[in-house]
């Protein structure tokens, strides 16, 4: 609650702290230099860390970036001249950090994400360049880790004394995401605002204003009422579903450019993972002491609970479910208004939805039921994570340019973000951006979630989508044959911590 009534008031704000970072950048080199260099123009900041000089300490980034995914390059830098007020924000913001601690921040991007523990490792082996930041992806982490390439950021006194991912009153790290992939107090990896792909990367459900206000809002009250009430239930989805239908058992094809309305598009897709974090489900669980426990298991009383709930929806009329994980047709048919919901990620709509004439409604993604305590909010596995280089030159400059990149991410990039990409009025509309800070401050990482496209889960991330596409009507009889596989990566997993551990001493 501390840190919801933070962003509220904090939301009043950006916008304004925004525009200001944009008109420092506009105006020249001079000004630049007076963000926090002694120039005109003094700002206050949004961190904790005073001022440092780096004396031009150039702060080294590798970056792993899919190719040609929509985001390449966008989510941590951008180019001066692209004429897009994100891409200004974010382009700002990194000339901020650098004029204020008298450093460079230089990016080299591996757009081969397949194959980028290895690129990694021959830059290493070969004595060529050292970097600062290693920018991965989950899939890398432990290969990249474990090979003794990132420090470990709860034992290092700079990272301990400068990044603050465990204080609940700085709402930029994601602090749930960060625990979720620690082992036995072992930190390597950092994730929050200071990538758009964290930013953007929670899943959430989308409902069509239009459909909604004239079908449902005076029966059912303001979506974002039933969200605040905890009346936004799997079951109350279904009913909101079929209550909006107006067609059944069509294709894609005959429902856009139609009059008729499906009450959702189902992609079926990576998304059903968010879906079941969101009602509650723990692939894994976290002991006290930080080792953890496999759950995803046919004893798994809310997983079966979850699964039957969804797949009720999946064989009701209100469902278009013949998509096969196309998020494109999806969201055409919600972006045409032929759907009253779309399940995504927040990011999507930057893809899919920048010319929709329609407004539309952000919602968390439902609860299990109303006895479920709270909500919870997973990220996009493919989003960007920071761990600091052993090789580092500087690992004091490294963690103080990180740390305010982040922060200032949370205060100028990120409004902008919403803003523009998802047509939020994030900095005046309070419902707005209520319900975006409901996904950021729950976000909940799983271990073994984290793992899932790993050779220590084979499957266990496509797991549900799998059987929901196929509609089978129990997860958990299925579940015996591959309990006794994942159970031992778990074990395969501890033994590599403890072996990474005992590596760095």
């Amino acid at each position: 609650m501390k840190k919801r009534i933070l962003a509220t008031i904090m939301s009043v704000l950006l916008i304004v702290c925004t525009l200001l970072s944009l008109a420092a950048c506009a105006g020249g080199k001079d000004d630049d230099q007076g963000q926090g260099g002694g120039g005109d123009f003094v700002r206050e900041w949004y961190d904790n860390l005073g001022e440092h000089d780096l004396d031009g300490y150039i702060v080294k980034f590798a970056v792993a970036e899919a190719d040609g995914d929509g985001f390449h390059k966008r989510s941590i830098a951008a180019e001066e001249d692209t004429g897009d007020s994100v891409d200004a924000a974010i382009f700002a913001r990194n000339k901020a950090v650098e004029a204020r601690f008298n450093c460079t921040i230089e990016l080299t991007y591996y757009t081969d994400t397949s194959n980028l523990s290895s690129s990694l490792s021959s830059v290493f082996m070969s004595g060529g360049e050292e970097y600062d930041v290693i920018a991965a992806r989950q899939y890398d982490d432990i290969a990249i880790c474990s090979k003794g390439y990132v420090l470990d950021l709860a034992k290092n006194e700079y990272t301990s004394q400068y990044l603050e991912w465990q204080d609940n009153e700085f709402p930029y790290w994601g602090e749930g995401y960060i625990n979720g992939m620690s082992y036995k107090g072992q930190v390597y990896w950092l994730a929050g605002d200071l990538c758009l792909r964290y930013t953007g990367g929670f899943y959430c459900t989308f409902v069509n204003g239009a459909i909604y206000d004239e079908v449902l809002k005076e029966s059912q009250g303001s979506i974002y009422d039933l969200v605040r009430e905890k009346k936004w239930t799997i079951d109350k989805m279904r009913e909101l579903s079929d209550a909006a239908t107006t067609v059944e058992n069509v294709t894609i094809e005959e429902l856009v450019g139609s009059d008729g309305v499906v009450g959702i598009a189902m992609p079926i897709h990576d998304n059903t993972n968010g879906w079941a974090v969101a009602a509650g489900v723990n692939f894994s669980e976290q002991a006290k002491d930080g080792s953890v426990n496999f759950t995803f298991n046919e004893k798994n009383t809310r997983l079966d609970a979850f699964y039957k709930k969804y797949m009720n929806i999946i064989k009701s009329k209100g469902a278009l479910t013949g998509l096969n994980g196309n998020y494109v047709s999806a969201f055409q048919a919600f972006a045409s208004d032929n759907a009253l919901m779309v399940p995504g990620r927040l990011n999507q709509a930057e893809l899919y939805l920048r010319e929709m004439s329609s407004p539309y409604y952000i919602v968390p993604c439902p609860l299990l039921d109303e006895t479920q305590a709270s909500y919870r909010s997973n990220v996009h596995d493919a989003i960007n994570i920071y761990g600091i280089s052993a090789g580092s030159q500087n690992v004091e400059a490294t963690a103080i340019v990180l740390e305010a990149m982040c922060a200032e991410s949370y205060r100028s990039v990120r409004p902008r973000y919403y803003e523009d990409a998802l047509k939020f009025k994030y900095t005046t509309d309070l419902d707005s951006a209520e319900m975006i800070d409901i996904l950021s401050e729950n976000a909940y990482i799983d271990f073994a979630l984290v793992w899932a496209f790993t050779s220590y889960f084979k499957d266990l991330g496509s797991y549900l989508r799998i059987n929901m596409r196929n509609e089978v009507a129990s997860i958990t009889t299925q579940l015996k044959k591959q309990t006794s596989v994942w159970a031992r990566g778990i074990k395969d997993l501890d033994e590599m911590f403890m072996k990474i551990a005992s590596a760095n001493g």
